[in-house]
């Protein structure tokens, strides 16, 4: 059996235990309320947060299985890790001005539809916008919450919060920058090569530490793991990270299959390698006149599409991520303290999301 047919029978496994798990907590979250109008947003985000792949929380009981082999205790934090990713994503939506995540339409979206035709067009993107971001904050502390409760009495439980609150922290440092970086960049106020250290910068706060470094590290805090094993986890989960950023950005804008707007990238002047890269070569002037443009149509995307081809930037980036995934693998294969089944299922995970085309 492949490492990948490996990692594939773990993850369902997981993937069918957790959703359990979360589908009685969304239901109990749709519930909770008899306020019209709050329940109806509980219901969106409850509904938002029922069709996520788990990655992130099938990670933390991968790294807690690490160390103890029974992951039942650890369900609750994977639970809890989910309902936090789910509210990010909420206040991303607002950020980027999307309106569809995960297939269905976007929590500030819905409510603007609501709105629309009662209220004028400025206050019906203002007033949904607000609830979206009472709704985000009220999910990363439901997190914090269902951490609290299931925990209060584990040894463990200040390590855990400690980590989680600063994956938290690192994030929206990671988002901070990622809003602040297009609007530098398109001023021409950044070098090419200060560009790249800040988009990595990105790369490892907004993804390495909230979907590799941090489920795995939580889950192995929480099964009492040492200082050094954390730190060679995220010395491993760095580079799958950095690999998975640079991978979604190419997929941003060549894949028709990503769960969102297609083009969002190039509406938004997303600062990326690709970016970075075509910065320094001589097609950066007509790469501009594409590049954020608001009317986004077929035509635009293509161009786009055709000038990091030919200025060589696709195949840089495709090679950094390569490289990134390559080293994730060396770095995996040195550690000593976790098992063959588990470094196995580890190294499925590294090739599944070298594979993937979403």
């Amino acid at each position: 059996m492949s490492s990948i047919e490996v990692f594939n029978k773990y993850y369902i496994s997981e993937k069918n235990r957790l959703e359990k798990c979360l589908n009685e907590y969304n239901d109990s979250l749709a519930d909770s309320d008899s306020n019209i109008f709050m329940k109806n947003n509980l219901e969106y985000f409850a509904d938002l947060n029922s069709c996520g792949k788990l990655i992130r929380g099938i990670l933390i009981n991968l790294g807690y299985s690490i160390l103890h082999k029974n992951s039942d205790y650890s369900l609750s934090l994977a639970l809890a890790y989910e309902i936090f990713q789910t509210a990010i994503l909420v206040h991303d939506d607002v950020i980027d001005k999307d309106n569809i995540r995960r297939g269905k339409e976007t929590i500030h979206y819905r409510n603007y539809r609501e709105f629309q035709n009662k209220i004028n067009e400025i206050e019906a993107k203002e007033l949904s916008d607000s609830i979206a971001l009472c709704m985000g904050d009220y999910g990363l502390f439901a997190a914090n919450k269902v951490i609290s409760d299931s925990y209060h009495d584990d040894p463990n439980l200040g390590r855990v919060l400690n980590y989680f609150n600063d994956i938290v922290l690192k994030t929206i440092k990671g988002e901070l920058l990622d809003v602040i970086l297009p609007y530098k960049s398109r001023e021409d106020e950044i070098s090419q090569s200060l560009l790249e250290k800040s988009i990595l910068d990105i790369y490892e706060l907004k993804t390495s530490y909230y979907t590799i470094i941090g489920p795995l590290s939580l889950g192995l805090i929480l099964a009492g793991g040492k200082d050094f094993q954390i730190e060679e986890i995220e010395r491993f989960g760095r580079e799958v990270g950095v690999a998975f950023q640079i991978q979604d950005d190419i997929l941003g804008v060549y894949s028709d299959k990503i769960g969102k707007v297609i083009g969002s990238d190039i509406k938004e002047f997303k600062q990326t390698i690709l970016f970075s890269h075509v910065k320094g070569t001589s097609y950066y002037d007509d790469f501009l006149k594409y590049y954020g443009r608001e009317d986004l149509t077929d035509e635009v995307i293509d161009k786009v599409r055709v000038i990091l081809e030919k200025s060589g930037s696709k195949d840089y980036a495709i090679e950094q991520m390569n490289n990134h995934y390559n080293n994730s693998l060396k770095l995996l294969e040195k550690i000593s303290w976790i098992s063959e089944k588990e470094k196995l299922i580890l190294t499925g995970f590294v090739e599944y999301l070298r594979q993937r085309n979403k």
